[in-house]
């Protein structure tokens, strides 16, 4: 074997390493079974607070700043001071709460574990049961 064919075996072996994705979930008994691109952006940018059967979302963000970072970047198709600014405007004008934060992956389980309809996203496949995955963004 040449050493072109050697590198791009070993790409291709470590591409699917190299994706980044991005799970969003909610609790398991949420009836929602997905949800598009456009109703996960109306959700994040607070032009829509509730899921497509109407029931109001607790929505939660964060879990460190490159997943935070990419997310932004992914679903909303912003920059991290873009989206700040952003909610900075809406709160300011007593149109919404804050999003609710959480750092670690564990505390955002927690929290959907306990909420039908909270959402939220983080950086792998769900392993708990008490979860469903929503929709998956790809980098």
């Amino acid at each position: 074997m040449n050493m072109f064919s050697i590198s791009t075996l070993i790409m291709l072996l470590f591409a699917g390493f190299c994706r980044a994705e991005i799970y969003v979930i909610t609790h398991r008994d949420n009836p929602v079974e997905s949800l598009s691109s456009n109703e996960l952006q109306d959700l994040y940018l607070a032009r829509n607070q509730t899921f497509t059967n109407g029931e109001h979302a607790t929505i939660y963000e964060g879990g460190g700043d490159e997943l935070r970072s990419r997310f932004i970047r992914l679903a909303l198709g912003m920059r991290v001071r873009q989206f700040d600014a952003y909610w900075a405007r809406l709160v300011f004008a007593g149109r919404v709460l804050p999003l609710n934060h959480v750092n670690e992956e564990t505390q955002l389980l927690e929290h959907i574990a306990t909420n039908i309809y909270a959402i939220g996203y983080i950086n792998r496949p769900p392993l708990s049961e008490s979860v469903k995955t929503l929709i998956v963004l790809n980098d």
